[in-house]
């Protein structure tokens, strides 16, 4: 009995050393679906997503969306892209998270903005709007620290940012 209490107790001691954060869970899903795509690890890309996720866009003919598979299905499998990517930043409270990520070809750019869910204690991606922009330009944010390179020393935290003062107005609710 001795032994199997130990067993149980190092078991124990051994998940909580290699259990991950929230922060560590929601990088690795979102890098599933960026490096997944760009390796053209096909299974890795599509697991980053929840089952029914959605995709939009505006294009030349006005919103456009697809499904995960349809995107998946123009990867070409174990072949590397000429691409690089970067999450440009991400933010959580509780289940919900947003992430948005930057994806560099030789001549333009795709911004993702990605909402997760945690569920069943794992985060997938829910839905994506996406834009493509010009090579050049950037992210623009209303917190400056969302295009900043974060500080290691906090963790991956970026400061809370000022309160913004408005007016407050009675809307009737």
């Amino acid at each position: 009995m001795r032994n199997l209490f130990l067993n149980l107790a190092f078991v124990f001691a051994l998940n909580l050393a290699y259990a991950q954060s929230d922060e560590e869970l929601i990088a690795q899903t979102v890098n599933d679906y960026l490096e997944g795509g760009t390796n053209g690890e096909v299974e890795r890309f599509k697991n980053a997503f929840f089952s029914d996720a959605i995709q939009k866009s505006v294009g030349k003919n006005g919103v456009t969306g697809m499904s995960v598979e349809s995107l998946a299905s123009k990867i070409k499998p174990n072949q590397k892209m000429e691409r690089t990517t970067k999450i440009v930043s991400w933010s959580y409270a509780g289940t919900a998270a947003t992430a948005i990520t930057e994806t560099e070809y030789p001549t333009s750019k795709i911004i993702d903005l990605l909402n997760l869910l945690k569920i069943n204690n794992e985060w997938k991606i829910v839905s994506r709007v996406y834009s493509r922009i010009e090579k050049g330009e950037s992210v623009t944010s209303s917190n400056p620290i969302a295009t900043a390179k974060i500080d290691p020393k906090t963790k991956g935290k970026a400061p809370a940012a000022a309160p913004v003062k408005k007016k407050v107005v009675d809307d009737g609710w």
